[in-house]
């Protein structure tokens, strides 16, 4: 469903022939380079001085791109690059290796964010999203994913008016940690 709706706020775009939209919509994925979450984190930046955003990146389909990159980043099991799309509070709340440590043992992962909900408080626009993350084996991880961006609010910074995963947590399903032990 996250697909779908990435190709939903593309102008112009068809949908591709094959059954495999994430391969379709962007290119293979390069093997990672050798760099640290920080230097991935500056990859993930636009281009300084970039402080307009456009309409459709303030709303919902700006939520589910930047979720998307942070999903296909953990599928792909690029984990340095989705420290990197955390933002600072997320990151605040768990070191590199403690994020990593959350997916030892998980390969062939899949992740399962479908519609959120969209609510808005103190000049910031929040989108929260149920996330499920499952391993080949059967391992689930289950919780909620949270994006935040500042309204358009005088005085606010381009990374401000980005958004940005303000919150990441994911626990072991009860019948997974049931299954593993």
């Amino acid at each position: 469903m996250v697909l779908a709706l990435a190709a939903c706020d593309r102008a112009g775009d068809t949908a591709p022939p094959s059954g495999d939209t994430a391969a379709a919509e962007s290119p293979a994925s390069p093997a990672p380079a050798e760099s640290s979450p920080e230097s991935a984190a500056e990859n993930v930046s636009p281009a300084a001085g970039e402080t307009l955003v456009p309409q459709a990146e303030k709303g919902e389909p700006g939520a589910r791109k930047v979720l998307l990159d942070f999903t296909r980043a953990l599928r792909f099991e690029d984990f340095d690059r989705a420290y990197a799309i955390l933002g600072d509070a997320a990151r605040q709340s768990m070191t590199y290796d403690e994020f990593r440590a959350m997916f030892d043992g998980m390969d062939g992962i899949t992740v399962s964010t479908p519609m959120g909900r969209m609510e808005g408080a103190a000049g910031s626009l929040y989108y929260e999203v149920p996330t499920t993350i499952t391993a080949r084996n059967g391992t689930r991880l289950t919780g909620t994913t949270v994006l935040q961006r500042v309204n358009d609010v005088p005085g606010a910074t381009a990374e401000q008016l980005r958004w940005h995963i303000e919150s990441f947590q994911v626990e072991p399903a009860p019948e997974s940690a049931a299954s593993t032990s």
